[in-house]
């Protein structure tokens, strides 16, 4: 974990008591310290806490429980441990730091703490004056619940409407993971509904709670609602990580699987389209590439899976035992053996074919015939990555091991020329981006090192990209003018592509290296999306602006 990230962990010293406090107290309180931290000669790394209007031990709470407790059966339903949370609600209002990941706090501990914290406040989240108003709102149909609730919403004390929107935002995520967590929108609506809305001020005397007992089926029904069409009553539900023309957003966090995702992939023909992972372990898992439900999955029986690709509504598959091809319905078309680790469809001979990566060989496959249609032999090299260049060049390249990169005709499949980089180890990755020039070639090493390659006249490296958080490079993907990557300290950096300067990373949300990614159009949002899958064994998801991506990609080839 970077010290950037690490610095905004647990709570901010010596911002006055938190519980029981008015939620405004505390936020105008946190921002004169961070104020403070910032015109400091010591303050670094905390400009981007001044933008955070909530009480930062819940900002990052709830980073924290995406990060680690999204998995977790009965999140929020289940008590914490009574000491220990007793123990973190002193250390908040003592002022004291708390960084959740070094101290290791248990999510269920710190879930059962956020409730306290609603529970305690002096007056509800929703406001206990508008208790009638929000409970008459059931009588209405589903759309007029929907507008009755943006208007009250709306009418909230701006910092109860601005928290209020952030933690449905995180039970948003906790509930799109209900088939592993087992805590539906409405679970959530049940355990959290008491803390959000009372009558009569603050829920402490035995008439309150009766009449809190007595409400809680449609305080329940009102919060499940607030859940199930946030995106309905919110504005700007999800805020842009990123600065400047290219925006991204934090989305979702998929859990479920058992082992580290290998490979993702878009499934796609005339009619739907899905998103393909496939972990360590041979599990297939498939989800709707609109709404992220989980569609099915089951064990491929491939043994250990390296990587996949995609083909129209096809899947191709490389693992310890074979090349196989898999039709959109789940089903096996052809099985190929033979130990492959690295897969890229090119277009060539009036088809796509897929070029496999093995020790000391690629093997190309029709997806035509599916037959085998050429054995290229490169004695004292394993074949680690392949990317196709587009255009007039006719070339395909490998990166192999010792920091080489091989170039091919795409058509003969005959050896063009070795390059030999500055990297020791294996070329790990390589992309082909084009934006406003012929292109070039970005390659990424297992030497943390990224080298920006011109592939049409001197083959020169023009720029090599370090960073000291970068570790090993797992994929690079081309994306408007930047180029993005995935190395195995857990962060997607985005690089701009004439610069060659960092433009934003997105570093809080999966905890062990981001292996494959693809961008996809989203129909029913009417967005682009960036699916990224980890060794962590989670999916997540982000949406990407930017006017440069304003037509989604035909629906032909996922690379």
């Amino acid at each position: 974990m970077s010290n950037n990230r690490a610095s905004i962990y647990g709570g901010l010293g010596s911002v006055g008591k938190i519980f029981g406090a008015p939620l405004l107290d505390v936020v105008m309180n946190q921002k004169s310290k961070i104020t403070s931290l910032n015109s400091s000669s010591s303050a670094t790394n905390n400009t981007t806490t001044e933008e955070i209007n909530i009480p930062l031990f819940l900002h990052n709470g709830f980073k924290y429980i995406i990060q680690h407790g999204l998995g977790i059966e009965g999140i929020f339903r289940i008590a914490g441990t009574k000491d220990k949370v007793k123990q973190l609600q002193m250390q908040l209002d003592k002022g004291e730091n708390i960084d959740y990941e070094a101290s290791k706090v248990d999510p269920v501990d710190l879930a059962d703490l956020m409730k306290i914290y609603f529970r305690e406040l002096p007056d509800c989240l929703l406001q206990s004056d508008q208790y009638d108003h929000f409970i008459s709102l059931l009588t209405l149909d589903r759309l007029g619940q929907i507008q009755k609730l943006r208007e009250l919403v709306a009418s909230l004390r701006p910092e109860n409407r601005e928290m209020l929107k952030q933690l449905i935002w995180f039970l948003g995520r906790i509930a799109i993971n209900s088939t592993t967590n087992k805590m539906s929108e409405e679970n959530l609506g049940l355990v959290w509904g008491p803390n959000l809305l009372w009558k009569g001020g603050k829920a402490v005397s035995t008439t309150d709670m009766m009449e809190l007992m007595a409400g809680a089926g449609k305080i329940k029904l009102i919060v499940t609602l607030l859940i199930e069409e946030q995106e309905h009553v919110f504005n700007n539900l999800n805020a842009p990580i990123t600065k400047g023309e290219m925006k991204v957003s934090f989305i979702n966090k998929i859990v479920g699987n058992k082992k580290t995702c290998q490979g993702i992939s878009i499934i796609e023909d005339g009619e739907s389209k899905s998103i393909w992972t496939a972990d360590s372990a041979g599990i297939i898992k498939v989800f709707n590439a609109d709404n992220y439900a989980t569609e099915r999955e089951w064990d491929s029986n491939l043994g250990r899976i390296h990587t996949m690709t995609s083909i129209r509504d096809h899947a191709w598959i490389a693992s310890s035992q074979s090349v196989s091809l898999w039709n959109k319905a789940g089903n096996l078309v052809k099985e190929f053996p033979g130990f492959h680790v690295s897969l890229t469809p090119v277009y060539s001979h009036g088809e796509y074919r897929i070029w496999a990566g093995t020790d000391q060989k690629i093997t190309i496959f029709s997806s035509n015939t599916l037959e085998i249609v050429q054995t290229i032999s490169i004695p004292g090299q394993f074949i680690v990555s392949i990317t196709e260049i587009f255009g007039e060049s006719n070339q395909v390249w490998v990166g192999a091991t010792g920091g080489q990169i091989i170039i091919f005709d795409k058509t003969t499949g005959e050896e063009i020329r070795k390059l030999s980089t500055p990297a020791k180890r294996n070329i790990t990755c390589l992309t082909f981006h084009k934006y406003m020039d012929k292109g070039k070639v970005w390659a990424g090493s297992e030497d943390k090192l990224i080298f920006v390659i011109d592939p049409f006249d001197d083959y020169s490296i023009v720029q090599t990209i370090s960073h000291p958080d970068l570790l090993l490079i797992n994929t690079l993907k081309s994306i408007s003018k930047s180029v993005w990557s995935c190395s195995r300290d857990s962060s997607i950096r985005i690089w701009d592509s004439n610069s060659f300067e960092l433009l934003g990373s997105l570093d809080d949300y999966h905890t062990d290296a981001v292996i494959d990614a693809i961008l996809t159009y989203n129909n029913r949002k009417m967005r682009w999306e960036f699916w990224t899958a980890s060794f962590d064994k989670s999916v997540c998801i982000w949406s990407v602006s930017s006017d440069l991506l304003s037509q989604p990609p035909p629906p032909l080839l996922n690379v």
